[in-house]
């Protein structure tokens, strides 16, 4: 049983690594919303926060059913890459993905005490189908949750809590559930 565990470790580790350096085979995104440039740190004589270009992982519905990790890279503030992240995941998709309904944009994410609320647009509550819902709302989820400071997901619409969407109960907010995930 060690045996087996230790090469299962070993084949995720490898696994990884590869999608880590390959990016899961699809092209990586650079999103630059605030400057022209990137750069660490911050400004000393205006305490600004600068831009920072940092790869990060998100996850789309693959063919499988199933959702998959892929790296892009981004710049922006820190406070401003989890927003950035679900404008790439939800409005940058790759043609014929269908993960979130025709439209759906991303409003706000906020973050406080390790919950982040994301608000959309009223097309997020058009999606049909339990098993479509399961995967949209992962995706958000499992991407949000790439944080170390986000450890749940809640969800709204144009500012109202959505308490429920294909049968799925949102009142309480969803943590990362690695089942979704390849």
């Amino acid at each position: 049983m060690d045996k087996r565990l230790t090469r299962w470790i070993a084949a995720m580790l490898l696994l990884g690594g590869m999608t880590f350096l390959g990016g899961c085979g699809t092209q990586n995104t650079t999103v630059n919303p605030e400057s022209p440039k990137a750069s660490v740190g911050a400004d000393t004589k205006t305490g600004k926060k600068e831009t920072q270009a940092s790869a990060r992982t998100l996850y789309r519905v693959g063919k499988n059913g199933k959702l998959q990790a892929q790296t892009v890279k981004l710049s922006g503030s820190q406070d401003k890459l989890p927003l950035l992240m679900l404008k790439e995941l939800v409005e940058k998709r790759p043609q014929g993905d269908t993960t979130f309904p025709k439209g759906t944009k991303v409003n706000k994410v906020t973050v406080k005490d390790k919950v982040a609320t994301v608000d959309f647009s009223r097309e997020f509550q058009t999606r049909r189908g339990d098993h479509d819902t399961l995967l949209m709302l992962y995706a958000v989820v499992d991407t949000l949750t790439e944080f170390p400071e986000i450890q749940c997901v809640k969800f709204t619409v144009k500012g109202k809590t959505v308490t429920v969407l294909g049968g799925q109960d949102l009142s309480a907010p969803l943590k990362r559930d690695k089942k979704y995930i390849q």
